[in-house]
């Protein structure tokens, strides 16, 4: 009988030394506070463009964000307004700021984790001025170069002065209105690449196209370019 006792008794011992041994055996696997909320919120903050940053067309709006859990996704924000998300990083968002006005505007990120707990970037201020791009088609030794105007603060009369670049060799043959202005404008050069355009009533969008000739042998559209240089209202004031 005490061998059959003394049996039973090693058996348990071993049982519990298998299952971790007596009461604290639990908190060695996560311990007691394995299920608690998660409640830190993310850091975020703008990366690019940089504080006070003039931008002229397209351009990349990017955040850097992390989490002690994970990073949900990322929101951009312009003025308060939602203007994209993303749940992948690189954490970017592609901005066209021709749909609006001259002027300062701000970005901020929000970034976001499973548990719902957010944190606000800093602000970063950008301008957008008034500005100028062109789309450029080339044939043979001529081209023709399809400007367009963005950042106007509204439809009214306006005197706009460009900078054509081409390449070496090329030259600037002629400007008229187009699009929507063709028939509310007046257009010429100006000196070997200038472009003077004086509208009655012109607003953000196609304005001009461009006539090249001479153009060199290997020439490609990226080597045409327009920049304003000046914008005048209505009453010869320059604005900008």
């Amino acid at each position: 009988m005490r061998l059959v006792k003394r049996a039973w008794v090693a058996l348990m011992v071993m049982t519990l030394a298998a299952c971790g041994g007596g009461g604290g055996g639990g908190s060695a696997v996560g311990g007691a506070d394995s299920g608690a909320q998660d409640r830190t919120a993310p850091s975020v903050a703008l990366t690019v463009p940089a504080e006070g940053t003039v931008v002229h067309g397209v351009t990349l709006i990017k955040a850097a964000a992390s989490d002690d859990v994970g990073v949900a996704r990322v929101e951009f924000y312009l003025d308060g307004a939602l203007q994209g998300s993303t749940t992948t990083a690189p954490y970017s968002f592609s901005w066209d700021p021709s749909g609006v006005a001259k002027g300062s505007y701000n970005w901020t990120a929000k970034a976001y984790d499973a548990a719902g707990n957010v944190q606000t970037s800093a602000e970063v201020a950008v301008t957008v001025p008034i500005y100028a791009a062109m789309s450029t088609a080339l044939s043979g030794s001529t081209a023709v170069g399809t400007v367009f105007l963005a950042g106007l603060p509204a439809a009214a009369p306006y005197g706009v002065n460009l900078l054509v670049s081409m390449p070496a060799g090329a030259t600037l043959a002629g400007a008229v209105t187009s699009g929507p202005y063709a028939a509310s404008g007046i257009a010429g050069t100006s000196g070997s690449n200038a472009v003077i355009l004086a509208s009655s009533s012109l607003a953000s969008g196609e304005i001009l196209k461009l006539s090249f000739t001479n153009i060199p042998a290997g020439a490609v559209s990226g080597d045409f370019a327009v920049a304003v240089s000046a914008v005048f209202d209505g009453g010869g004031t320059q604005i900008q």
